[in-house]
This record gives structure tokens, C-alpha cells and sequence, in this order.
């Protein structure tokens, strides 16, 4: 699991093959996978994510 800034999430989204996303309200769930790695990036309200690969 890796804490990344609202700018290093969007750059791991844009190479992301995307295959749900969930919305929890306070957070948004990416689910699918990067360069075949299964990957999940999560979006927080407050404007920091975390990549769990």
C-alpha cells in the first residue's frame, strides 16, 4: 500500500485499465489492474489517495 498525492493517483489512473469503480461517499474504489498487476487506487475526500498493488 502506497500514500500518494491527489497528482501521483491521477497519473497511475491514466495508465490504469479501469474495470469498476465504486463510490463510498467519502472515498472512490478504482478496481481493474496496471501493466497486468492487479490494482486498486483509492481516491479520498480530503484530496490523497492510496495504490495497493
Amino acid at each position: 500500500m502506497q500514500h500518494v498525492t491527489l497528482e501521483t493517483l491521477c497519473d497511475h489512473l491514466e495508465v490504469m485499465t479501469i474495470e469498476r469503480s465504486e463510490d463510498r461517499g467519502f472515498a472512490i474504489a478504482h478496481f481493474g489492474h496496471i501493466e497486468g498487476h492487479p490494482t486498486i487506487a483509492i481516491s479520498h475526500i480530503n484530496g490523497t489517495g492510496v495504490i495497493i498493488q
